[in-house]
């Protein structure tokens, strides 16, 4: 999931930490533990549990979540933060690395990958299962690194050899198939990938086929390549890669795929 954070007034967050020692020291939790948990001395912690100062009921909703998710042992951090900006925010945001930050392309990008997932949603995606997740990248038109990818989080849920959903999209996260298109990339004229079960038929179905060395090298250049085939290796299962212009045009050549395998 997304990194999330939780923003409030700079004059609350006194009050912030205070109902937090109050809800955690009602845990039965040590107050030496909940000094190292806020970063506060141990007397500090002592003078908020014991605190009668009213805080309002926005404060505690947030504090009450924090305590939750401490609880669990999820790690929490504070910070400080900065804003130019006359917005007061408040409340639950996503964090964002910089390279996430909406511009057109970044926009297009999420858009196309958006709509393939579309494509593929409630389709029978049987026998184009693999072991491991399946998902989707597409690239930046001049990428440097990983970062210029963009793909879906923790991959396409599938329940049932049926694509059902997603979790999200971010930049910079499927590394296998960044990795795999960047490589590519620099060789033939693709933008996007994804990966499927190894097919014995997919070699004589009408696309062009290609073939990726044990180290998912390309084996061979060609000035047009619509699935690549990796033979597997000892601990790795055989696999398959569609390409193709965007994310789109990969979603329909997989459904394709899809029926010509039948």
């Amino acid at each position: 999931m997304a990194d999330e954070a939780l923003f409030i007034g700079g004059d609350n967050t006194v009050l912030l930490k205070k109902s937090i020692a109050k809800i955690l020291y009602s845990k039965k939790i040590e107050q030496s533990k909940i000094s190292e948990i806020l970063n506060l001395s141990q007397p500090m912690v002592s003078n908020y549990c014991s605190s009668n100062e009213k805080i309002s009921k926005n404060i505690q909703k947030i504090a009450e979540k924090i305590s939750n998710e401490i609880t669990k042992g999820l790690p929490i951090t504070f910070h400080t933060c900065v804003s130019f900006s006359k917005k007061t925010r408040q409340g639950s945001y996503f964090i964002a690395e910089k390279n996430e930050i909406i511009n057109d392309e970044n926009s297009k990008i999420i858009d196309n990958l958006t709509q393939a997932f579309l494509l593929l949603k409630g389709k029978d995606f049987s026998g184009l299962v693999p072991e491991i997740k399946v998902n989707i990248a597409m690239t930046k038109e001049n990428p440097t690194s990983s970062d210029d990818i963009a793909a879906f989080l923790n991959g396409l849920i599938i329940a049932d050899d049926t694509i059902t959903g997603y979790n999200g999209i971010r930049f910079g996260r499927s590394k296998h198939l960044s990795s795999l298109l960047l490589d590519l990339k620099k060789k033939i004229d693709v933008r996007s990938i994804m990966n499927i079960a190894y097919v014995e038929k997919l070699e004589n179905i009408g696309f062009n086929v290609g073939f990726l060395t044990k180290d998912f090298k390309l084996n061979d250049v060609k000035n047009q390549i619509d699935i690549l085939l990796h033979k597997g290796d000892f601990g790795i299962e055989p696999c398959a890669y569609v390409l193709g212009k965007d994310a789109v045009d990969v979603v329909n050549k997989t459904i394709e795929i899809k029926e010509k395998i039948k």
